[in-house]
């Protein structure tokens, strides 16, 4: 076992002296080859290997420290990105609550006063009866056969009964008006009832949805509050650039020596929306010093042309005229999604203006890129003046 342990020992020495022996020879000079001092050549200023090395490591750490910058900004862009069309989705939800919440507290209002003439109605028709009743029961409006006979000629006896049964029918009539109105009234109620009801289901449901809004918004805050000054800086930069890119699309599709050019005459609705690009999303805007979103856009450029529409992607692709894909003209609005959840302006050649979703600002884009789109619609086919 002694001896066993001895050659293992040795073994190992001997292995560690190879391994170190060519780096132990490696400075040491050939003491038996004389070279002759005039031919040494003396390179002045001759780097540092050493600070070289260093250099160059440094250089490759920041290389690489920038790649994982540029990598956590498009990462944090996705997120952002996904968290935008989330936003959009709820959004849209919440308009179209928004709408229908509109829409029952307007039937409300016509039910409200439809059930105050009616009971009005109702009243006066009672009244009515009732006096028509006292009157029957002090006076009377039938008398004594025997009278009648004996009293009045032929003549007049046919001319009595006649008007007694026409009072009759008029007395039935009465009756019968009065309960038909009374059916108005109950059914009038009933209506506002369901009404009410449904106007509490659609705010209960709203609120979910605002907090679920409120909550990605939260999301998205801490996402970006999150961020490095180096990875913010990235951001910005990308967004610089993607601004500049937008001006030079719009000066190339706009100059006539192009092949594909948007006409952008003043006084279009064209015009008129690419004075709002770079004017950031928000959720809701329709104010320019504020921000946009993209019915919002819409809205705020048909409004300078004496149209009022509503603050609603899906309740837009209701109005106007339908148009086919191929025959799209400038200045008609491009819906997409199912259901639909985003709106443009068509300015021709493929390209249409948009407020795309948060984070972002007034663009100009390719159709095209888009594979969710819906219909189109035609809001105004001339202009006035033009």
């Amino acid at each position: 076992m002694t001896r066993h342990g001895t050659v293992s020992a040795f073994l190992s020495v001997l292995m560690l002296f190879v391994l170190v022996s060519p780096v132990i020879a490696a400075p040491t000079l050939d003491l038996t080859t004389t070279t002759p001092t005039d031919n040494i050549v003396v390179t002045p200023n001759q780097p540092n290997t050493e600070t070289t090395a260093t250099a160059g490591l440094d250089q490759a750490l920041a290389e690489a420290d920038l790649a994982v910058k540029q990598a956590q900004a498009e990462r944090i862009k996705q997120e952002l990105d996904m968290l935008g069309d989330e936003l959009e989705r709820l959004n849209t939800d919440y308009y179209a609550e928004s709408a229908k919440l509109s829409a029952i507290e307007g039937s409300l209002n016509e039910a409200r006063d439809k059930l105050r003439w009616y009971e009005a109605e109702l009243d006066a028709q009672r009244q009515v009866a009732n006096d028509r009743v006292t009157e029957i029961y002090k006076h009377g409006d039938v008398e004594p056969i025997d009278a009648i006979l004996n009293n009045t000629s032929f003549s007049e006896l046919f001319t009595r009964l006649s008007f007694l049964l026409k009072i009759s029918e008029q007395d039935e009539q009465l009756l019968q008006k009065l309960q038909n109105q009374k059916s108005k009234v109950e059914i009038t109620k009933k209506a506002l009832d369901d009404l009410y009801a449904q106007q509490k289901e659609i705010t209960i449901e709203l609120e979910g949805r605002k907090k679920a809004i409120e909550d990605k918004v939260k999301q998205e805050s801490a996402i970006l509050a999150s961020i490095d000054s180096e990875t913010k800086k990235i951001l910005d930069e990308e967004r610089a650039k993607q601004e500049q890119a937008q001006a030079e699309l719009v000066t190339k599709l706009t100059q006539k020596t192009q092949k594909d050019t948007i006409s952008l005459q003043p006084g279009s609705i064209c015009y008129e929306a690419i004075q709002y690009l770079g004017i950031p999303y928000v959720w809701g805007g329709e104010d320019p010093k504020i921000g946009l979103d993209c019915s919002g856009l819409v809205k705020i450029v048909f409004e300078k042309f004496g149209v009022d529409l509503p603050h609603f992607a899906a309740s837009q692709a209701q109005l106007g005229a339908p148009v086919r894909y191929e025959g799209l003209q400038a200045g008609d609005l491009v819906f997409f999604g199912s259901p639909i959840h985003h709106v443009g302006i068509y300015l021709g050649e493929g390209y249409y203006i948009h407020a795309p979703k948060r984070n972002d600002f007034v663009k100009v884009s390719r159709l095209s890129d888009r594979n969710d789109f819906n219909c189109a619609r035609r809001i105004i086919s001339v202009i006035p003046g033009q």
